[in-house]
C-alpha cells in the first residue's frame, strides 16, 4: 500500500507524499523511494549552496551549457579562445559587456551553424546578435554591406 504522508527528516513536519521528490535511483527502477527531506527543505538547501558557492555554480552552469548546447567541453572552449587570441572572431575585440545585476563580465558566445550544429568560433554579444538578426544568411549580410557602402 503506497504511503499517504511522510515526516521530513530536516524540518520534522509530516507532509503529504506529494511534498517529497523521488530519489534519482528510484526513478530508474519500478520501486518508489522518496527522499528523506521534503521538497521545501531540499530547495532551501540548494539555494543556500548556490549562495555559498557562486563561482563554482557559475562554472557548473557554463560546463553544462557548453556540453548540452554545443557538445564541447570547457577545455574545447578555452582552446578556441586561445586560437582566436582571446577576442571575437569577427570584430577582434574582447567582450566589453558586463552583466547588469552581478557585474560579471560576459564570456564570448559560442557561435554555431544552426543547420549542422558545427561550432564556428567565439563571438562577442554584439557580433553574435548581428549575425543572428540576419538569420545567419550570407546573402542578407552581403546586401547589408552593399547598403552600408552606398554613397
Amino acid at each position: 500500500m503506497p504511503l499517504a504522508s511522510k515526516a521530513c527528516r530536516k524540518c520534522g513536519v509530516t507532509k503529504p507524499i506529494s511534498g517529497f521528490s523521488l530519489s534519482r535511483r528510484a526513478t530508474e527502477t519500478a520501486k518508489a523511494v522518496y527522499r528523506s527531506d521534503c521538497k521545501e527543505c531540499c530547495s532551501a538547501r540548494a539555494r543556500q549552496w548556490f549562495a555559498d558557492n557562486k563561482e563554482r555554480a557559475r562554472e557548473n552552469r557554463h560546463r553544462w551549457a557548453l556540453f548540452n548546447s554545443y557538445g564541447i567541453t570547457p577545455d574545447d572552449y578555452l582552446l578556441l579562445l586561445k586560437q582566436q587570441g582571446g577576442v571575437c572572431a569577427i570584430c577582434s575585440e574582447d567582450e566589453p559587456n558586463e552583466h547588469g545585476r552581478t557585474g560579471t563580465k560576459f564570456r564570448l558566445a559560442v557561435d554555431h551553424c544552426h543547420r549542422t550544429g558545427r561550432v564556428r568560433g567565439l563571438l562577442c554579444q554584439k557580433c553574435n546578435r548581428a549575425i543572428g538578426l540576419l538569420k545567419d544568411n550570407a546573402d542578407l549580410l552581403r546586401k547589408a554591406i552593399d547598403y552600408l557602402e552606398r554613397e
